[in-house]
């Protein structure tokens, strides 16, 4: 019921909706850039490149000429149009000159629709005949079958790379909290009077659980707001692009994939959060919190730039190795169960490691954070917490 808490979680909720909206608002300022066109060019040739290039652009003039110079004014006059196309037969090809205002915006515009008409205009083969053979009929399948097809695949990359981000962020950001919330209790002393009363394991414990819980509620909120807004995201998309963007918003969601998300969220957060309470516990002050928050932090790097490898390549070799390694495997195996079929050993042996772990480094914590909440000076040095993690 905090008030930080309260503001996080709204906060998150408005940064999902930018996540959302940006990729709509910038596809629609890139269609404006590229997509008007004034067509200039002898009246066959503009009748006939104006229907091939109907579908990706609209023409809102056209003249036979252009003006020995074009300006932006010209273009304004002209349905304020993005760039000026001049369709010409010289040299027996077709050529295309193109004045825009943007000259950037237009590097990666391809007028492939007007390659019937250059066969037409170079060879003689008419436009009728021409026009279906030049377009290839693709039909693109995943060997391992976890997509039946490029559409889905890249809706399955997109929502893994959505939810891989959501799970590191809220690992690091979860796990600072709790390192926060210790390192107050230690130099503010109430932790002596904690800790004369509670056991120090049932304390990490229930530190550890309550964040964890609260950050799940927190993700269901941002991922509640992010599934409320992809449907009308990708159909603005799909308005802007006439390309079919539209295919990312399509079928639910896999509910397998989900449970997975909350398993391997709360093995990682678990893993991370007690060793964060751990080193907490050894400061007696909080600007040390740098020195040794920094270092925890560096597995969680590794295993959020493997998981971008994986979401191209999830059974490369490195890939498999690093996803049976603590304090990587959540993220980095979650990523491969988001965009592979990953066989049922390599799964169940990641999730038993991970199982393992968390008891390992909650043994692990719990010594150094039972000697570490009643230590004040310098930190201690690895001597001492060796000695502490043996007795």
């Amino acid at each position: 019921r905090s008030r930080a808490f309260i503001i996080a979680t709204l906060g998150g909720v408005l940064m999902m909706a930018l996540i959302v909206e940006m990729p709509a608002f910038f596809e629609r300022v890139y269609t404006n850039q590229t997509s008007t066109i004034v067509l200039a060019g002898t009246p066959e040739i503009r009748t006939k490149a104006s229907a091939l290039l109907a579908r990706d652009f609209s023409i809102v003039a056209q003249v036979d000429r252009l003006p020995s110079h074009v300006t932006a004014a010209y273009l304004r006059t002209r349905g304020d149009a993005s760039a000026a196309v001049a369709l010409s037969f010289r040299g027996g090809r077709l050529h295309a000159d193109v004045f825009a205002r943007d000259s950037a915006g237009w590097n990666d515009v391809r007028l492939g629709q007007l390659a019937p008409l250059a066969l037409e205009l170079g060879a003689g083969v008419p436009l009728a005949k021409s026009r279906p053979l030049v377009n290839i009929e693709r039909n693109i399948r995943d060997v391992d079958r976890k997509f039946s097809d490029a559409k889905s695949a890249s809706r399955g990359r997109a929502l893994a790379f959505g939810l891989v981000f959501a799970m590191y962020l809220s690992i690091v950001m979860a796990g600072q909290s709790v390192m926060a919330s210790v390192a107050e209790e230690k130099t503010s002393r109430i932790a002596e009077l904690l800790v004369a009363t509670i056991s120090p394991m049932n304390l990490l414990s229930g530190k550890t659980i309550a964040v964890a819980a609260t950050t799940l509620l927190q993700v269901a909120f941002w991922a509640a707001a992010a599934l409320a807004l992809f449907p009308r995201a990708s159909t603005a998309l799909s308005m802007s692009s006439a390309g079919g963007a539209d295919s990312l918003a399509q079928g639910p969601i896999d509910p397998g994939l989900l449970v997975a998300f909350v398993a391997f969220f709360i093995l990682g957060f678990l893993q991370y959060s007690t060793i964060y309470a751990a080193a907490a516990s050894l400061i007696s002050r909080t600007e040390d919190l740098g020195s040794v928050s920094g270092p925890i932090i560096l597995p969680a790097l590794l295993a959020f730039f493997l998981a971008q490898y994986a979401l191209v390549a999830p059974e490369a070799p490195a890939v498999v190795a690093f996803s049976f390694v603590p304090f990587v495997s959540p993220l980095l195996m979650f990523t491969r169960v988001a965009v592979a079929n990953v066989p049922a050993w390599q799964l169940s042996l990641a999730f038993a490691i991970d199982i393992v772990a968390v008891v390992l480094c909650f043994v692990v914590a719990g010594r150094v954070y039972r000697i570490g909440m009643l230590l004040s000076g310098n930190l201690p040095s690895p001597a001492q917490i060796w000695a502490a993690i043996r007795t």
